[in-house]
């Protein structure tokens, strides 16, 4: 076998030498130098022949881009809306509807919330879906009268200020729940039961409308309270009515015996008014009565003492005689002639004598 063969050659390659390069095939891998001189290319059309960089493109598409940098600050806030304007996270202030602006992001941002949809809190769960709940079933309440009664209510309210409302207070709608059951039970417990079940509950809701308002603005909540309303009164359940009940027995007997006791009074008090002015006419008359007998003797007496003083003798005489005839004149009298029974001694039946006056006094 010669290996000179110009047909096969050792390698059985014919005349082709292995360690010669092949031609390069169209198919093939681009040659990186290839990419490298595109590149080179395309970057000196960034130059100009004299060799200054061209920054006019650049500068171009910087303020392409700063401009719609700028513009994702305009925000459109509906009539139904308030937007509360954020820069770095702390609230600056808050806008109303219409068309807006703050500063890009993120310098500043927008919170936008619907402020006039009316929110309705209850203490009950009978709507759980757009309501708080404060006990379930209601809430146990004492009131002025010091009954128990199952007090159901709402408070409906709406965003007064988006700012206040969002940054105030950490939860706002606990405070509002918390401040509603505070007021209504301040309320029910200063005011009688019959009250609360009869016309008087919308004077109620008035006044807590407005207190619960009141402590809200104190709060600085952003809130409106539109509306309080007490849903249901009712006594306690079973496991306190027994106790209720008695409570209200033991007021009917207090007002039974209320009702005896004044119907006593009205019965006794104007007749004891009218002896005590009998008594009083009486005393009064009485007083008259003397003090005018007091008036006449003293008369009398200085009558006689003026005739004294004129005629002594006479006026004594006048009151010896007087004076006997007013001893005598009752007295029973027995007249005995001493000069016709001279030494006789004259028999008196005295204890004759002395019935005799006795039966007179009981014959008249």
């Amino acid at each position: 076998m010669s290996f000179n063969d110009d047909d096969d050659g050792p390698w059985g390659q014919g005349n082709d030498d292995p360690w010669k390069k092949k031609p390069r095939q169209r198919n093939s891998v681009p040659d990186i130098e290839v990419f490298i001189k595109k590149g080179r290319d395309r970057f000196k059309k960034f130059f100009p022949k004299n060799g200054k960089i061209n920054n006019r493109p650049l500068w171009y598409a910087a303020g392409g881009i700063f401009v719609l940098w700028l513009l994702t600050g305009i925000y459109t806030v509906q009539q139904d809306e308030q937007a509360a304007i954020l820069r770095f996270g702390k609230w600056i202030r808050t806008t109303d509807p219409g068309l807006n602006y703050h500063l890009p992001t993120p310098i500043e941002s927008a919170l936008v919330r619907n402020v006039t949809a009316i929110n309705v809190l209850t203490n009950t769960n009978t709507n759980p879906s757009d309501s708080g709940d404060l006990g379930g079933e209601g809430a146990l309440m004492l009131t002025g009268d010091e009954n128990i009664a199952d007090v159901q209510f709402a408070v409906n309210w709406r965003i007064k200020d988006l700012g206040d409302f969002l940054f105030n207070v950490n939860s706002p709608e606990t405070t509002i729940r918390a401040a509603a059951d505070s007021i209504v039970r301040s309320v029910i417990s200063q005011t009688p039961i019959a009250q609360i079940l009869s016309e008087g509950r919308s004077q109620i809701n008035i006044k807590l409308k407005e207190m619960l308002q009141k402590l809200l603005d104190e709060y600085k909540l952003g809130v409106e309270v539109t509306q309080v309303e007490l849903l249901k009164v009712t006594p306690p359940t079973a496991k306190v009515m027994d106790a209720y009940l008695d409570v209200q027995r033991a007021k009917a007997d207090m007002e039974r015996k209320r009702n005896e006791a004044e119907y006593y009074r009205n019965s006794i008090i104007p007749v004891a008014r009218g002896q005590a002015k009998k008594i009083l006419q009486d005393a009064e008359g009485y007083k008259k009565e003397v003090m005018a007998g007091i008036d006449g003797e003293t008369s009398r007496f200085d009558l006689v003492y003026n005739q004294y003083r004129t005629a002594p003798d006479i006026t004594r005489n006048r009151l010896y005689l007087d004076t006997m005839q007013h001893i005598l004149e009752p007295a029973q009298k027995l007249i005995v002639d001493g000069e016709k029974n001279q030494g006789v001694l004259p028999y008196l039946p005295l204890p004759e004598l002395k019935q005799k006056p006795e039966k007179t006094e009981a014959s008249s």
